[in-house]
């Protein structure tokens, strides 16, 4: 069900990104969200990618290498937490997509994970980064130690601050994940 929810992540990601858009991917992981984004925005645009793990940050610009787009992107080895530390100022207000895969880096350690803390700080930060009309993708996986609190605790802070999103859910197993799609209005 992972792979039919990154599915249509990159499906609704398609038809908001334009070639030339400045797009972030705040938790790179195995970077195939930064792949993504950086074939979509085209030779002028770019895609910033944060994450926390040096290892994680090398097979994102392997992957982008091996695709003949590396050019692209921008890699800054930080938490999501911290991205207004990272971006380039020239940047804030005018981001087309951010996304977020919560949890742990496939195939690295399980025990590096995001947490509710700094994700809940993350995305009040990208909210504020991203252009009008632009979209934040917060995929949520709830199968780990902290998974189902952190995913309590995006819903709530979407609902609190009034955000226009969907919830499009992996399935009915509780372990599931759940995709939280906002749309800045």
């Amino acid at each position: 069900m992972t792979l039919q929810l990154v599915k249509e992540v990159h499906r609704r990601l398609s038809e908001v990104i334009q070639p030339g858009d400045i797009c972030l991917d705040a938790t790179a992981g195995n970077g195939f969200d930064t792949l993504f984004l950086s074939q979509q925005v085209g030779v002028n645009g770019r895609v910033h990618s944060i994450d926390v793990q040096s290892d994680a940050l090398a097979i994102t610009k392997n992957l982008l290498e091996h695709n003949g787009i590396a050019q692209r992107l921008i890699t800054h080895l930080s938490c999501h937490s911290k991205m207004e530390t990272v971006l380039p100022p020239s940047t804030k207000g005018e981001i087309r997509a951010i996304t977020f895969n919560l949890g742990y880096l496939p195939k690295g350690d399980k025990s590096i994970t995001t947490n509710e803390k700094t994700t809940l700080f993350a995305m009040h930060k990208a909210y504020d980064w991203l252009k009008e009309r632009g979209v934040l993708s917060v995929l949520c996986y709830v199968g780990h130690p902290g998974g189902k609190k952190e995913e309590k605790t995006v819903r709530q802070l979407i609902k609190e601050r009034g955000w226009k999103s969907e919830i499009v859910a992996g399935s009915v197993s509780a372990e599931s994940p759940i995709l939280h799609w906002i749309e800045k209005t």
